[in-house]
């Protein structure tokens, strides 16, 4: 039994130690809640810079989250790619997880609750971002949360779209808490959700080993728990899954063909590497911090208790690492390796005393030191956030008009059979056709591996036709596409040519984006 004391005003130390601890959770939390809100600003700010969505999967995304709730069902319906390796028969939602939570925004808020959606994960990655900061015990927390505004440009212009990677990077650090504060279990639950969210789930057992790692490299310790239940909860996720066994053969087939990057296919720009120039220009405080944090251990005063680094030190410089690696395999990545080089920074800086009055001495000498650090510190991170932010709205005000290819999808719906196959000249244009109009079935969408994967006859006759080279298209999209109607954007130029001169084609609608072709006896041209 536990024997209270008294101090001489009579109150119990048991209850003041109680009611200290229950004063910290207060302080946790509420500075959780406030750096959600800080997140959330930000997001609806950098959003509010384009008229509709920022990037095209966006589109996607939207559409199929509110498709959930259009059909009531957890497994969707997809007939909308059937000649690809998204068939009725195939098609796997690999991003399950973010569209059972975007489906209510999407359905009823459009465009704007979809952008409120993910400006609600962005406030929760900030509040995450906190939460282990005060974990780590680093010192001038938000200082470093502000300072993630500021690491990188291009990783706040992807954390902002309404795709899986906000919620991604939240899940990590949520991982991160989970292993710095022993919280072990947490892991299979976190790892289930990450598997459900998307294929990017990988990244949580190499954390998990990671964390193993440093923990044998620091400690001498083998810590088996964290990638066993990581393990655990992946496999979980896998299997109690709607589509499984389905999304066992999509992810084989997604993935592969990105491993192959000599490919001749086309995909989308962000999954080719980033130079070392690009890198510097628009991720500069990404660079700067992983510097920063490497040398950290020369700026350190000569503590013997703290020579090396220590197991979540050496974790964050793993992952941070790790992270970057994949950034220059591919750009798609760099929603991970600015939060983890700056984590890394924060743990390699902020929770040491260093030797600010032998690097500044002129500085500290008219300052009080506990001035000096902080002032330098909030002034050289707050005009970094402000560039950084300034560009990325810049980047998101250039996102495509909301209108793209809107007028083009009524027309269709309009004068097309309910799932009528539409040809289409560039396989981006699929999301906002599928976002205006569920009308039609398309050609390729998504990504164009996918139409090469499932039928290589079809991708290697498509290329040409789009590129102008078919003398007369019409006969092999009638024919082998079984499609009466072409929809293009304006920058197709000699697909346009082709189409112009081709006697079986009319022209049946224009506007400032696109064109409809019509084919076969009896289509009547544009007035």
């Amino acid at each position: 039994m536990t024997e209270a004391v008294y101090d001489m005003n009579g109150h119990s130390g048991v209850g003041s130690e109680s009611r200290a601890r229950g004063a910290i959770r207060w302080q946790a939390w509420g500075g959780a809640a406030l750096a959600w809100v800080i997140g959330f600003a930000a997001a609806a700010i950098l959003m509010s810079a384009a008229d509709g969505l920022i990037s095209t999967d966006d589109y996607y995304h939207s559409r199929i989250a509110a498709e959930i709730l259009e059909q009531r069902t957890l497994r969707v319906h997809f007939p909308w790619l059937p000649l690809t390796i998204l068939s009725p028969e195939a098609f796997v939602d690999h991003h399950l997880l973010y569209h059972l939570y975007l489906a209510p925004f999407a359905y009823w808020g459009g465009m704007a609750g979809a952008k409120l959606a993910q400006a609600l994960v962005v406030g929760g990655v900030f509040a995450a971002f906190w939460l282990l900061l005060r974990q780590m015990s680093v010192r001038f927390p938000w200082l470093w949360l502000i300072a993630l505004l500021g690491v990188s440009t291009p990783f706040l212009y992807r954390t902002m779209m309404v795709r899986t990677q906000g919620a991604a990077v939240l899940l990590l650090l949520l991982a991160l808490y989970a292993l710095f504060s022993g919280r072990y279990r947490w892991l299979a639950l976190i790892s289930f959700a990450f598997t459900w969210l998307y294929n990017g789930f990988v990244l949580l057992p190499v954390f998990s080993a990671l964390y193993v790692g440093a923990a044998w490299l620091t400690d001498r310790r083998w810590v088996w728990q964290p990638l066993a239940y990581t393990l655990i909860g992946v496999a979980a996720g896998l299997i109690i899954n709607p589509y499984f066994p389905q999304n066992i053969a999509f992810i084989l087939d997604h993935l592969g063909e990105k491993v192959d990057v000599a490919s001749s296919i086309r995909v989308g720009s962000e999954w080719y590497p980033y130079t070392t120039e690009a890198l510097m220009r628009h991720s500069f405080g990404m660079l700067l911090a992983l510097a920063a944090g490497v040398i950290a251990p020369s700026l350190r005063r000569n503590d013997r208790t703290r020579q090396g680094r220590d197991r979540i030190e050496t974790t964050l410089l793993l992952t941070a690492l790790v992270t970057l690696a994949m950034t220059f395999e591919s750009r798609r990545f760099i929603e991970y390796a600015p939060a983890f080089a700056l984590l890394f920074c924060a743990a390699a800086l902020g929770r040491d005393t260093l030797r600010w009055d032998q690097l500044l001495p002129g500085f500290t000498k008219r300052l009080p030191l506990r001035l000096a650090v902080p002032l330098l510190l909030a002034a050289g991170t707050g005009a970094l956030a402000i560039a950084t932010v300034s560009a990325a709205r810049q980047d998101i005000a250039d996102a495509q008009d909301a209108a793209y290819l809107a007028g083009a999808s009524a027309w269709l719906q309009a004068n097309t059979e309910p799932g009528e196959m539409v040809f289409q000249t560039d396989w981006d244009d699929f999301t906002y056709l599928f976002y205006h109009n569920t009308h039609n079935s398309y050609l390729v969408g998504l990504d164009p591996t996918y139409l090469q994967v499932a039928n290589p006859t079809l991708w290697n006759l498509w290329t040409p036709i789009t590129q102008g080279i078919v003398e007369r298209p019409s006969v092999l999209i009638r024919d082998t596409f079984g499609a009466r109607f072409v929809v293009s954007d304006a920058d197709h130029e000699d697909f346009a040519l082709s189409a112009e001169n081709d006697p079986d084609m009319a022209l049946v609608y224009r506007d400032a984006y696109s064109l409809i072709w019509q084919i076969g006896e009896g289509a009547q041209p544009e007035n």
